[in-house]
């Protein structure tokens, strides 16, 4: 009977959890979208935006790695060692263009921003895929 109440209590938080998952996803979103509609400082803004949602997908990491059984978390570590490569090859060549960009335009801060933009993008990806397992 224990056991049951404690089966019980994990999928509810479980659940609780999943479902205030994607609102934080949306709130960080929501936050984003207003910083950029009302500053000037847009690269701020993004630099802000991508390190929440390394948090937050640092903490869905988590949070997985603890609800699962061994095979599935196994397979998750698999899964996220392969999206890590992906990323650090992503970001290199993000971080090449912006490099190359640099020599060309005068606004070195903007190609930083839509560079950081699309790193948030990749991380984004990510996490609203993790949020569906």
């Amino acid at each position: 009977m224990r056991n049951l109440i404690l089966l019980l209590a994990i999928f509810l938080c479980s659940k609780a959890y999943s479902q205030s998952s994607p609102t934080a996803l949306d709130t960080l979103e929501n936050r984003y979208q207003q910083c950029l509609g009302n500053s000037h400082q847009m690269y701020s803004c993004a630099v802000t935006y991508y390190k929440e949602l390394d948090s937050l997908l640092h903490h869905t990491l988590q949070h997985l790695y603890s609800s699962l059984n061994v095979n599935r978390q196994q397979k998750l570590q698999t899964e996220q060692q392969a999206w890590e490569e992906k990323k650090e090859e992503y970001f290199k060549k993000i971080d090449e263009r912006v490099e190359k960009m640099h020599k060309r335009t005068m606004e070195g801060l903007d190609d930083e921003m839509i560079s950081t933009d699309n790193k948030a993008a990749f991380l984004k990806e990510r996490l609203t895929t993790l949020l569906n397992i």
